[in-house]
């Protein structure tokens, strides 16, 4: 029997309903008041008492991804699990504001910098997330929450998995599914290898700033994005063919785009590439693209300094972006080390952008990643003086 709660209603002994704030085929979500907690909560709770393994699946999925995340612009779990009664549950962050797709009806192009703002936000609460392996894939403006202060958090991690083995609860889902998360949204290797990686997800934060950019689709240039969307709303077929085979409309060739900034032209392309090979390879990547058109081209201030120095006793300063950077020796690291005794990947730093201080999460337990000359083996949060090291090179973040 299903379970609906109403106002009024008390579940599990101590948690009160408040009122409702979405439903969905699988759970609900409630604005709830607990005991232990000063302030009202949000629930999410299962309809139906899990039976299936692949219910299961879904929820011990979104429960494993959302613990486990610390940045930000990812609401924030509190507690969950299975309950007695079979029902699972997620006590989070209440938040108070609307999605992406209430806020905004994408009939009109958006201020520029307000678009790269809110996608800039979203590839923060992603880049967490694709640096530990997981990939979102259901990216779409109902999953981009918007907060009364502007602030930008990523919902529903249901549909993620692990692309690279980490443990993720959960197998492939296209095993079950012909298409995976939203047509609008989807990728064109979803018709083709099948095989989504966090440059997925790229390509569909792309999709959503490229709307946000023009008001229209980047397949469909003749019509507005409300007009496309209610004319495919019964055939989702086109939105995969359009995504599989029809090459993005150039932004510079619709109305009001003519003097978007040639990085952010340049920038939105590479990231709606046909080829995942070819785009920002995971969300971290498209942030760092986004945060120097704000900072270089639209003079929104964002970066901080990152100051190095390397064993040889050489000073580099760098440009630092919000995001997450991979730290060590290999190719693909973003803060490459001149220090072969490193592993290839040793540390990872994160950045939420201000007024936030950076995280350092050490990968590897042999005592090389230090903070004030300090061993570290569990992520540390940075002060302002604070001072660290992997292997041989010193580094500071001014902000």
């Amino acid at each position: 029997m299903p379970l609906d709660l109403q106002p009024g209603d008390v579940y599990a002994g101590t948690i009160r309903i408040h009122r409702i704030l979405g439903v969905g085929s699988f759970a609900r979500v409630y604005e709830v008041e607990h005991p232990g907690y000063p302030r009202r909560l949000a629930l999410k709770l299962t309809r139906e008492p899990v039976r299936s393994g692949e219910q299961a699946q879904r929820a011990l999925r979104e429960i494993t991804i959302l613990r486990s995340l610390t940045n930000p612009h990812v609401v924030r779990t509190f507690d969950c699990g299975l309950r007695p009664d079979g029902h699972i549950y997620l006590l989070m962050d209440l938040l108070v504001g609307v999605s992406l797709d209430e806020w905004h009806d994408f009939g009109e192009p958006l201020h520029p910098a307000k678009a790269v703002t809110i996608v800039h936000q979203a590839c923060l609460g992603l880049a967490e997330a694709h640096a530990m392996g997981v990939v979102h894939r259901d990216v779409k403006p109902e999953n981009i929450f918007i907060e009364r202060d502007g602030k930008i958090k990523m919902l529903d991690f249901g549909l993620a998995r692990s692309w690279d083995g980490s443990p993720v609860v959960g197998t492939n889902a296209t095993e079950a599914h012909m298409v995976v998360g939203t047509p609008h949204y989807s990728q064109p290797e979803q018709l083709r290898t099948r095989v989504l990686s966090p440059a997925s997800d790229v390509y569909s934060l792309a999709t959503i700033l490229y709307e946000l950019l023009s008001g229209r689709a980047p397949f469909f240039p003749e019509h507005t994005l409300p007009e496309i969307r209610e004319r495919l709303r019964n055939d989702p077929t086109e939105w995969l063919k359009a995504h599989a085979r029809t090459e993005a409309t150039p932004l510079r060739e619709l109305p009001g785009c003519e003097h978007l900034p040639d990085s952010l032209v340049r920038g939105v392309a590479r990231a709606l590439h046909k080829d995942p090979d070819a785009r920002p390879p995971n969300a971290g990547a498209f942030a760092n693209v986004l945060g120097l058109v704000l900072h270089r081209d639209m003079d929104i201030p964002v970066a901080a300094k990152m100051r190095v120095l390397n064993p040889d006793d050489t000073v580099v300063e760098r440009l630092f972006l919000p995001g997450s950077y991979r730290i060590g020796s290999g190719r693909r690291c973003e803060i490459k080390l001149r220090d072969d005794a490193v592993p290839r990947v040793h540390a990872v730093l994160e950045w939420s952008g201000v007024p936030n201080r950076p995280h350092l999460r050490p990968l590897h337990d042999d005592g090389t990643v230090r903070v004030n000359d300090v061993v570290i083996d569990t992520p540390v949060e940075l002060g302002q003086y604070d001072e660290f090291s992997v292997g041989e090179t010193r580094m500071a973040v001014v902000i």
